[in-house]
Protein backbone atom coordinates (compact mmCIF):
# COMPACT_ATOMS: atom_id res chain seq x y z
CA UNK A 1 0.00 0.00 0.00
CA UNK A 2 1.71 3.02 -1.58
CA UNK A 3 1.70 6.46 -0.70
CA UNK A 4 1.28 8.20 -4.10
CA UNK A 5 0.46 11.32 -2.26
CA UNK A 6 2.97 12.85 -0.25
CA UNK A 7 5.02 9.23 -1.00
CA UNK A 8 8.06 10.51 1.04
CA UNK A 9 9.97 8.00 3.67
CA UNK A 10 8.45 10.62 6.21
CA UNK A 11 4.94 9.07 5.64
CA UNK A 12 5.87 5.59 4.48
CA UNK A 13 8.12 4.95 7.81
CA UNK A 14 6.16 7.26 10.30
CA UNK A 15 2.48 7.21 10.70
CA UNK A 16 2.13 3.33 9.19
CA UNK A 17 4.60 2.16 11.68
CA UNK A 18 2.82 -1.49 12.17
CA UNK A 19 3.56 -2.74 9.17
CA UNK A 20 3.28 -6.50 9.15
CA UNK A 21 6.50 -8.64 9.11
CA UNK A 22 6.20 -10.92 6.68
CA UNK A 23 7.71 -9.17 3.66
CA UNK A 24 4.32 -7.55 2.46
CA UNK A 25 3.95 -4.93 4.65
CA UNK A 26 1.69 -2.23 3.58
CA UNK A 27 4.25 0.21 2.55
CA UNK A 28 7.73 0.41 1.56
CA UNK A 29 10.53 0.29 3.83
CA UNK A 30 12.40 3.54 4.92
CA UNK A 31 15.96 3.15 4.16
CA UNK A 32 18.64 3.13 7.21
CA UNK A 33 21.87 4.02 7.91
CA UNK A 34 23.92 0.59 8.00
CA UNK A 35 26.42 1.85 11.01
CA UNK A 36 22.80 2.47 12.64
CA UNK A 37 22.47 0.14 16.32
CA UNK A 38 19.14 -0.13 18.27
CA UNK A 39 18.63 1.89 20.67
CA UNK A 40 16.69 1.70 24.51
CA UNK A 41 12.94 2.17 23.89
CA UNK A 42 13.11 1.81 20.34
CA UNK A 43 12.14 -1.82 19.23
CA UNK A 44 13.93 -1.15 16.19
CA UNK A 45 17.08 -3.08 14.54
CA UNK A 46 19.00 -1.22 11.96
CA UNK A 47 21.73 -2.77 12.13
CA UNK A 48 23.13 -6.03 10.55
CA UNK A 49 25.14 -6.67 13.61
CA UNK A 50 23.89 -6.73 17.19
CA UNK A 51 26.28 -5.42 20.23
CA UNK A 52 28.08 -8.42 20.63
CA UNK A 53 28.86 -8.72 16.84
CA UNK A 54 26.29 -11.20 15.91
CA UNK A 55 24.18 -11.32 13.40
CA UNK A 56 20.72 -10.29 13.63
CA UNK A 57 18.25 -12.19 11.34
CA UNK A 58 14.75 -10.34 10.53
CA UNK A 59 12.92 -12.97 12.56
CA UNK A 60 14.05 -11.29 15.61
CA UNK A 61 12.63 -7.83 14.77
CA UNK A 62 9.35 -9.56 14.52
CA UNK A 63 6.97 -10.83 17.46
CA UNK A 64 4.78 -13.86 17.85
CA UNK A 65 2.02 -12.39 15.90
CA UNK A 66 4.28 -11.61 12.80
CA UNK A 67 4.33 -7.69 13.38
CA UNK A 68 7.66 -5.99 13.20
CA UNK A 69 6.15 -2.64 15.61
CA UNK A 70 5.01 -4.21 18.72
CA UNK A 71 2.86 -2.79 21.06
CA UNK A 72 4.10 -0.46 23.38
CA UNK A 73 7.21 0.60 20.99
CA UNK A 74 8.43 3.61 20.02
CA UNK A 75 9.96 4.37 16.42
CA UNK A 76 12.01 7.63 15.07
CA UNK A 77 12.42 8.67 12.24
CA UNK A 78 12.99 12.00 10.16
CA UNK A 79 9.15 12.42 10.90
CA UNK A 80 9.67 12.04 14.39
CA UNK A 81 8.82 9.56 17.18
CA UNK A 82 5.84 7.59 16.59
CA UNK A 83 4.60 5.25 19.30
CA UNK A 84 1.86 2.24 18.69
CA UNK A 85 -0.45 2.67 21.72
CA UNK A 86 -2.89 -0.68 20.99
CA UNK A 87 -3.31 -2.81 18.01
CA UNK A 88 -6.68 -5.46 17.53
CA UNK A 89 -5.30 -7.71 14.51
CA UNK A 90 -8.67 -10.11 14.85
CA UNK A 91 -11.07 -8.38 13.47
CA UNK A 92 -14.21 -10.65 11.44
CA UNK A 93 -13.71 -10.47 7.73
CA UNK A 94 -16.80 -8.42 6.56
CA UNK A 95 -19.22 -9.87 2.89
CA UNK A 96 -21.39 -7.32 1.90
CA UNK A 97 -23.33 -8.19 -0.92
CA UNK A 98 -20.41 -9.21 -3.69
CA UNK A 99 -17.59 -7.32 -1.99
CA UNK A 100 -15.57 -8.63 1.11
CA UNK A 101 -13.67 -6.52 3.48
CA UNK A 102 -10.72 -7.34 5.48
CA UNK A 103 -9.18 -5.02 7.88
CA UNK A 104 -5.91 -6.71 8.97
CA UNK A 105 -5.28 -3.76 11.88
CA UNK A 106 -6.93 -1.12 13.64
CA UNK A 107 -4.32 0.72 15.76
CA UNK A 108 -4.16 3.44 17.79
CA UNK A 109 -0.95 5.43 17.91
CA UNK A 110 0.53 8.93 19.20
CA UNK A 111 3.27 10.96 17.34
CA UNK A 112 5.77 13.60 18.07
CA UNK A 113 6.31 15.12 14.82
CA UNK A 114 9.09 16.97 13.17
CA UNK A 115 10.82 18.29 9.99
CA UNK A 116 8.38 18.13 6.55
CA UNK A 117 5.61 16.22 8.63
CA UNK A 118 5.62 18.67 11.41
CA UNK A 119 5.44 21.63 8.70
CA UNK A 120 2.70 19.69 6.95
CA UNK A 121 0.49 18.99 9.09
CA UNK A 122 0.97 21.90 10.57
CA UNK A 123 0.81 20.31 14.49
CA UNK A 124 3.58 19.27 16.82
CA UNK A 125 2.21 16.13 17.71
CA UNK A 126 -0.88 14.26 16.51
CA UNK A 127 -3.22 11.21 18.18
CA UNK A 128 -4.95 9.10 15.12
CA UNK A 129 -6.13 5.62 14.05
CA UNK A 130 -5.13 3.78 11.63
CA UNK A 131 -7.18 0.78 9.81
CA UNK A 132 -5.78 -0.73 7.14
CA UNK A 133 -8.20 -2.29 5.02
CA UNK A 134 -8.24 -4.72 1.85
CA UNK A 135 -11.58 -4.63 -0.40
CA UNK A 136 -12.07 -7.57 -3.38
CA UNK A 137 -15.19 -7.88 -5.99
CA UNK A 138 -16.05 -11.34 -6.04
CA UNK A 139 -18.39 -10.72 -8.63
CA UNK A 140 -17.98 -10.31 -12.50
CA UNK A 141 -20.19 -6.96 -12.33
CA UNK A 142 -18.97 -3.21 -11.64
CA UNK A 143 -19.74 -2.32 -8.16
CA UNK A 144 -18.90 0.82 -6.91
CA UNK A 145 -17.70 0.88 -3.08
CA UNK A 146 -16.20 3.47 -0.77
CA UNK A 147 -14.71 2.48 2.67
CA UNK A 148 -12.00 4.91 2.53
CA UNK A 149 -14.86 7.25 3.22
CA UNK A 150 -15.73 5.66 6.32
CA UNK A 151 -16.71 7.41 9.54
CA UNK A 152 -15.74 6.23 12.70
CA UNK A 153 -17.07 6.80 16.21
CA UNK A 154 -15.09 6.01 19.43
CA UNK A 155 -15.75 5.73 23.36
CA UNK A 156 -14.48 8.89 23.59
CA UNK A 157 -17.07 10.70 21.86
CA UNK A 158 -15.25 12.11 18.93
CA UNK A 159 -16.75 11.47 15.19
CA UNK A 160 -14.20 11.13 12.70
CA UNK A 161 -13.53 10.80 8.96
CA UNK A 162 -10.42 9.74 7.30
CA UNK A 163 -7.58 12.59 6.54
CA UNK A 164 -7.86 12.37 2.75
CA UNK A 165 -4.34 13.55 2.60
CA UNK A 166 -2.82 10.84 4.39
CA UNK A 167 -4.93 8.14 3.26
CA UNK A 168 -4.42 5.43 0.63
CA UNK A 169 -7.41 5.76 -2.46
CA UNK A 170 -9.38 2.59 -2.29
CA UNK A 171 -12.66 3.83 -3.27
CA UNK A 172 -14.84 3.90 -6.74
CA UNK A 173 -15.58 1.88 -9.24
CA UNK A 174 -14.45 -1.65 -8.67
CA UNK A 175 -14.63 -3.62 -12.54
CA UNK A 176 -14.93 -7.20 -12.34
CA UNK A 177 -12.99 -9.57 -10.06
CA UNK A 178 -10.23 -7.02 -8.96
CA UNK A 179 -9.03 -6.32 -5.38
CA UNK A 180 -7.64 -2.67 -3.79
CA UNK A 181 -5.77 -1.63 -0.72
CA UNK A 182 -4.90 0.47 1.53
CA UNK A 183 -4.22 2.26 5.11
CA UNK A 184 -6.60 4.91 6.39
CA UNK A 185 -5.52 7.53 9.08
CA UNK A 186 -8.21 9.05 11.28
CA UNK A 187 -6.64 12.42 13.47
CA UNK A 188 -7.89 12.40 16.86
CA UNK A 189 -8.90 15.61 17.44
CA UNK A 190 -9.78 15.51 21.81
CA UNK A 191 -8.50 12.52 22.68
CA UNK A 192 -5.25 10.50 23.66
CA UNK A 193 -4.55 7.53 21.63
CA UNK A 194 -4.63 6.10 24.75
CA UNK A 195 -7.76 6.88 25.65
CA UNK A 196 -9.26 4.62 23.01
CA UNK A 197 -10.93 1.51 23.90
CA UNK A 198 -12.81 1.10 20.76
CA UNK A 199 -13.70 1.58 17.48
CA UNK A 200 -17.03 1.44 15.60
CA UNK A 201 -16.37 1.67 12.10
CA UNK A 202 -19.62 2.60 9.36
CA UNK A 203 -19.46 2.21 5.85
CA UNK A 204 -22.10 2.60 3.17
CA UNK A 205 -23.08 -0.30 1.22
CA UNK A 206 -21.92 -0.97 -2.29
CA UNK A 207 -24.27 -0.22 -5.41
CA UNK A 208 -24.19 -0.98 -8.97
CA UNK A 209 -24.64 1.02 -12.44
CA UNK A 210 -28.04 1.95 -11.66
CA UNK A 211 -27.66 3.44 -7.99
CA UNK A 212 -29.09 0.28 -6.62
CA UNK A 213 -27.57 -1.46 -3.57
CA UNK A 214 -26.26 -4.77 -3.88
CA UNK A 215 -25.17 -4.91 0.28
CA UNK A 216 -25.92 -3.91 3.51
CA UNK A 217 -24.20 -1.20 5.08
CA UNK A 218 -21.18 -2.10 7.45
CA UNK A 219 -21.61 -1.43 10.89
CA UNK A 220 -18.40 -2.98 13.02
CA UNK A 221 -17.42 -2.37 16.60
CA UNK A 222 -13.84 -3.39 16.74
CA UNK A 223 -12.50 -3.10 20.84
CA UNK A 224 -8.61 -2.67 21.73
Amino acid sequence: MKKYLLGTAILVGGLTLAACGDGNSSTDPVETEPESTETEGTGTVDSSEDDAGEDVTEDETIDEDGWETKVGETVENEGGTFTLIARQDEVETIETGPMVLTIPQVNASSAELKGDLKAFLEADSIEYIQIDMEVENTSGDTISFYPAQATITTNTGEQLESDLWLSDHIDGDFIGQVSKEGSQFFILEKSKAEEIEWVRILINSPHDDDWNDVGEDVDITVEF
